[in-house]
């Protein structure tokens, strides 16, 4: 069945949707240095000092960190720092607790 038409949110407004404000900010000024959009992904890797990395792919970046670290909570920390390391011209680069 077709859809009613109505009013649709922005494409760029529901990409950020699930973000909290601060970190929107960031995310946005990082990817108008970049001259390119950023993708955040949660990734679970048994590595315990892996934090997070990100990576060049063919038209965007990809900022992975990780989650679900019993007792842990700073995924908005090591998003914070990838994306200031992005801003500051970094296409690839890993963050671990060593």
């Amino acid at each position: 069945m077709p859809r009613p038409p109505g009013p649709r949110a922005k494409p760029s407004a529901s990409r950020y949707r699930l973000i909290p404000p601060a970190l929107r900010r960031v995310l946005r000024r990082a990817e108008r240095v970049a001259r390119q959009p950023i993708l955040l992904r949660q990734i679970r890797i048994s590595d315990p000092a892996f934090r997070g990395r990100v990576k060049q792919k063919p038209g965007y970046l990809l900022v992975e960190y990780q989650t679900a670290q019993p007792g842990y909570f700073w995924d908005v920390p090591i998003i914070e720092e990838l994306l200031r390391r992005i801003e500051a011209g970094d296409t690839t680069a890993v963050l671990r607790e060593d």
